[in-house]
């Protein structure tokens, strides 16, 4: 779960210092509630105990997200212009706790680092509208009968494809894979990761799937 720090902060408005709450860690997949101040664009947002001004205030937190294979250091928007020297600090402090933590929590890919909160709020957006078009696509799936196999999220995103793809049943491999595909393509021609995914495997020299999970 969510996990917060206590910060002194002042007030633009009337300069009132106070102690505020900031979440320092943030689960994606189970912080529902959370993760949706992120992407409203709320999540910073204070008010003043005084004035009763809202305004936003950055401090540096860690969200994790192990089912989307996401871990992001997200650093205030300020930060961006020392962006070598933050990304090496954060780099140093996570190298000791690579390991562990990424056996704990069950991710593969490497950390993020993000400079405010729109570049997470970006991804996570994404990841929404992958994630709608990838239960469109399994639906035509299961309709036609056929298996679904799930990608690795850090290759869907860097691809641009569906967080699952399909094969016809009881064959696998590229060309059944691209096979599967164009048949849902034929039923529906609107989900632009569907055609991401049938240009990716047509594009692709053997049979062998490096980006399924294993």
């Amino acid at each position: 779960m969510a996990t917060k720090g206590a910060f002194r902060v002042e007030c633009p408005h009337c300069g009132e210092s106070f102690d505020a709450d900031f979440w320092t860690v943030v689960r994606g997949d189970r912080d529902l509630e959370v993760k949706e101040l992120i992407l409203s664009g709320e999540f910073d947002l204070l008010m003043c105990p005084k004035c009763e001004d809202m305004f936003p205030h950055e401090e540096p937190f860690l969200y994790i997200d192990p089912l989307k294979d996401i871990m992001a250091f997200v650093m205030p928007e300020s930060y961006q212009a020392q962006k070598e020297k933050w990304t090496a600090k954060m780099s140093a402090d996570y190298e000791p706790l690579k390991a562990s933590l990424c056996a704990a929590q069950g991710l593969a890919s490497e950390p993020l680092f993000l400079f405010g909160l729109a570049p997470l709020a970006a991804l996570l957006e994404a990841d929404r509208d992958r994630e709608e078009e990838t239960e469109v696509m399994e639906f035509l799936a299961r309709e036609e009968g056929m298996p679904l196999v799930p990608v690795k999220p850090a290759a869907a995103r860097e691809l641009d494809i569906t967080f699952t793809i399909p094969f016809p049943s009881g064959l696998e491999g590229r060309a059944a894979a691209l096979k599967a595909a164009e048949a849902l393509r034929a039923k529906n021609d609107a989900l632009p990761r569907l055609n991401k995914l049938i240009d990716t495997l047509s594009a692709m020299k053997d049979d062998s799937l490096p980006f399924l999970k294993d």
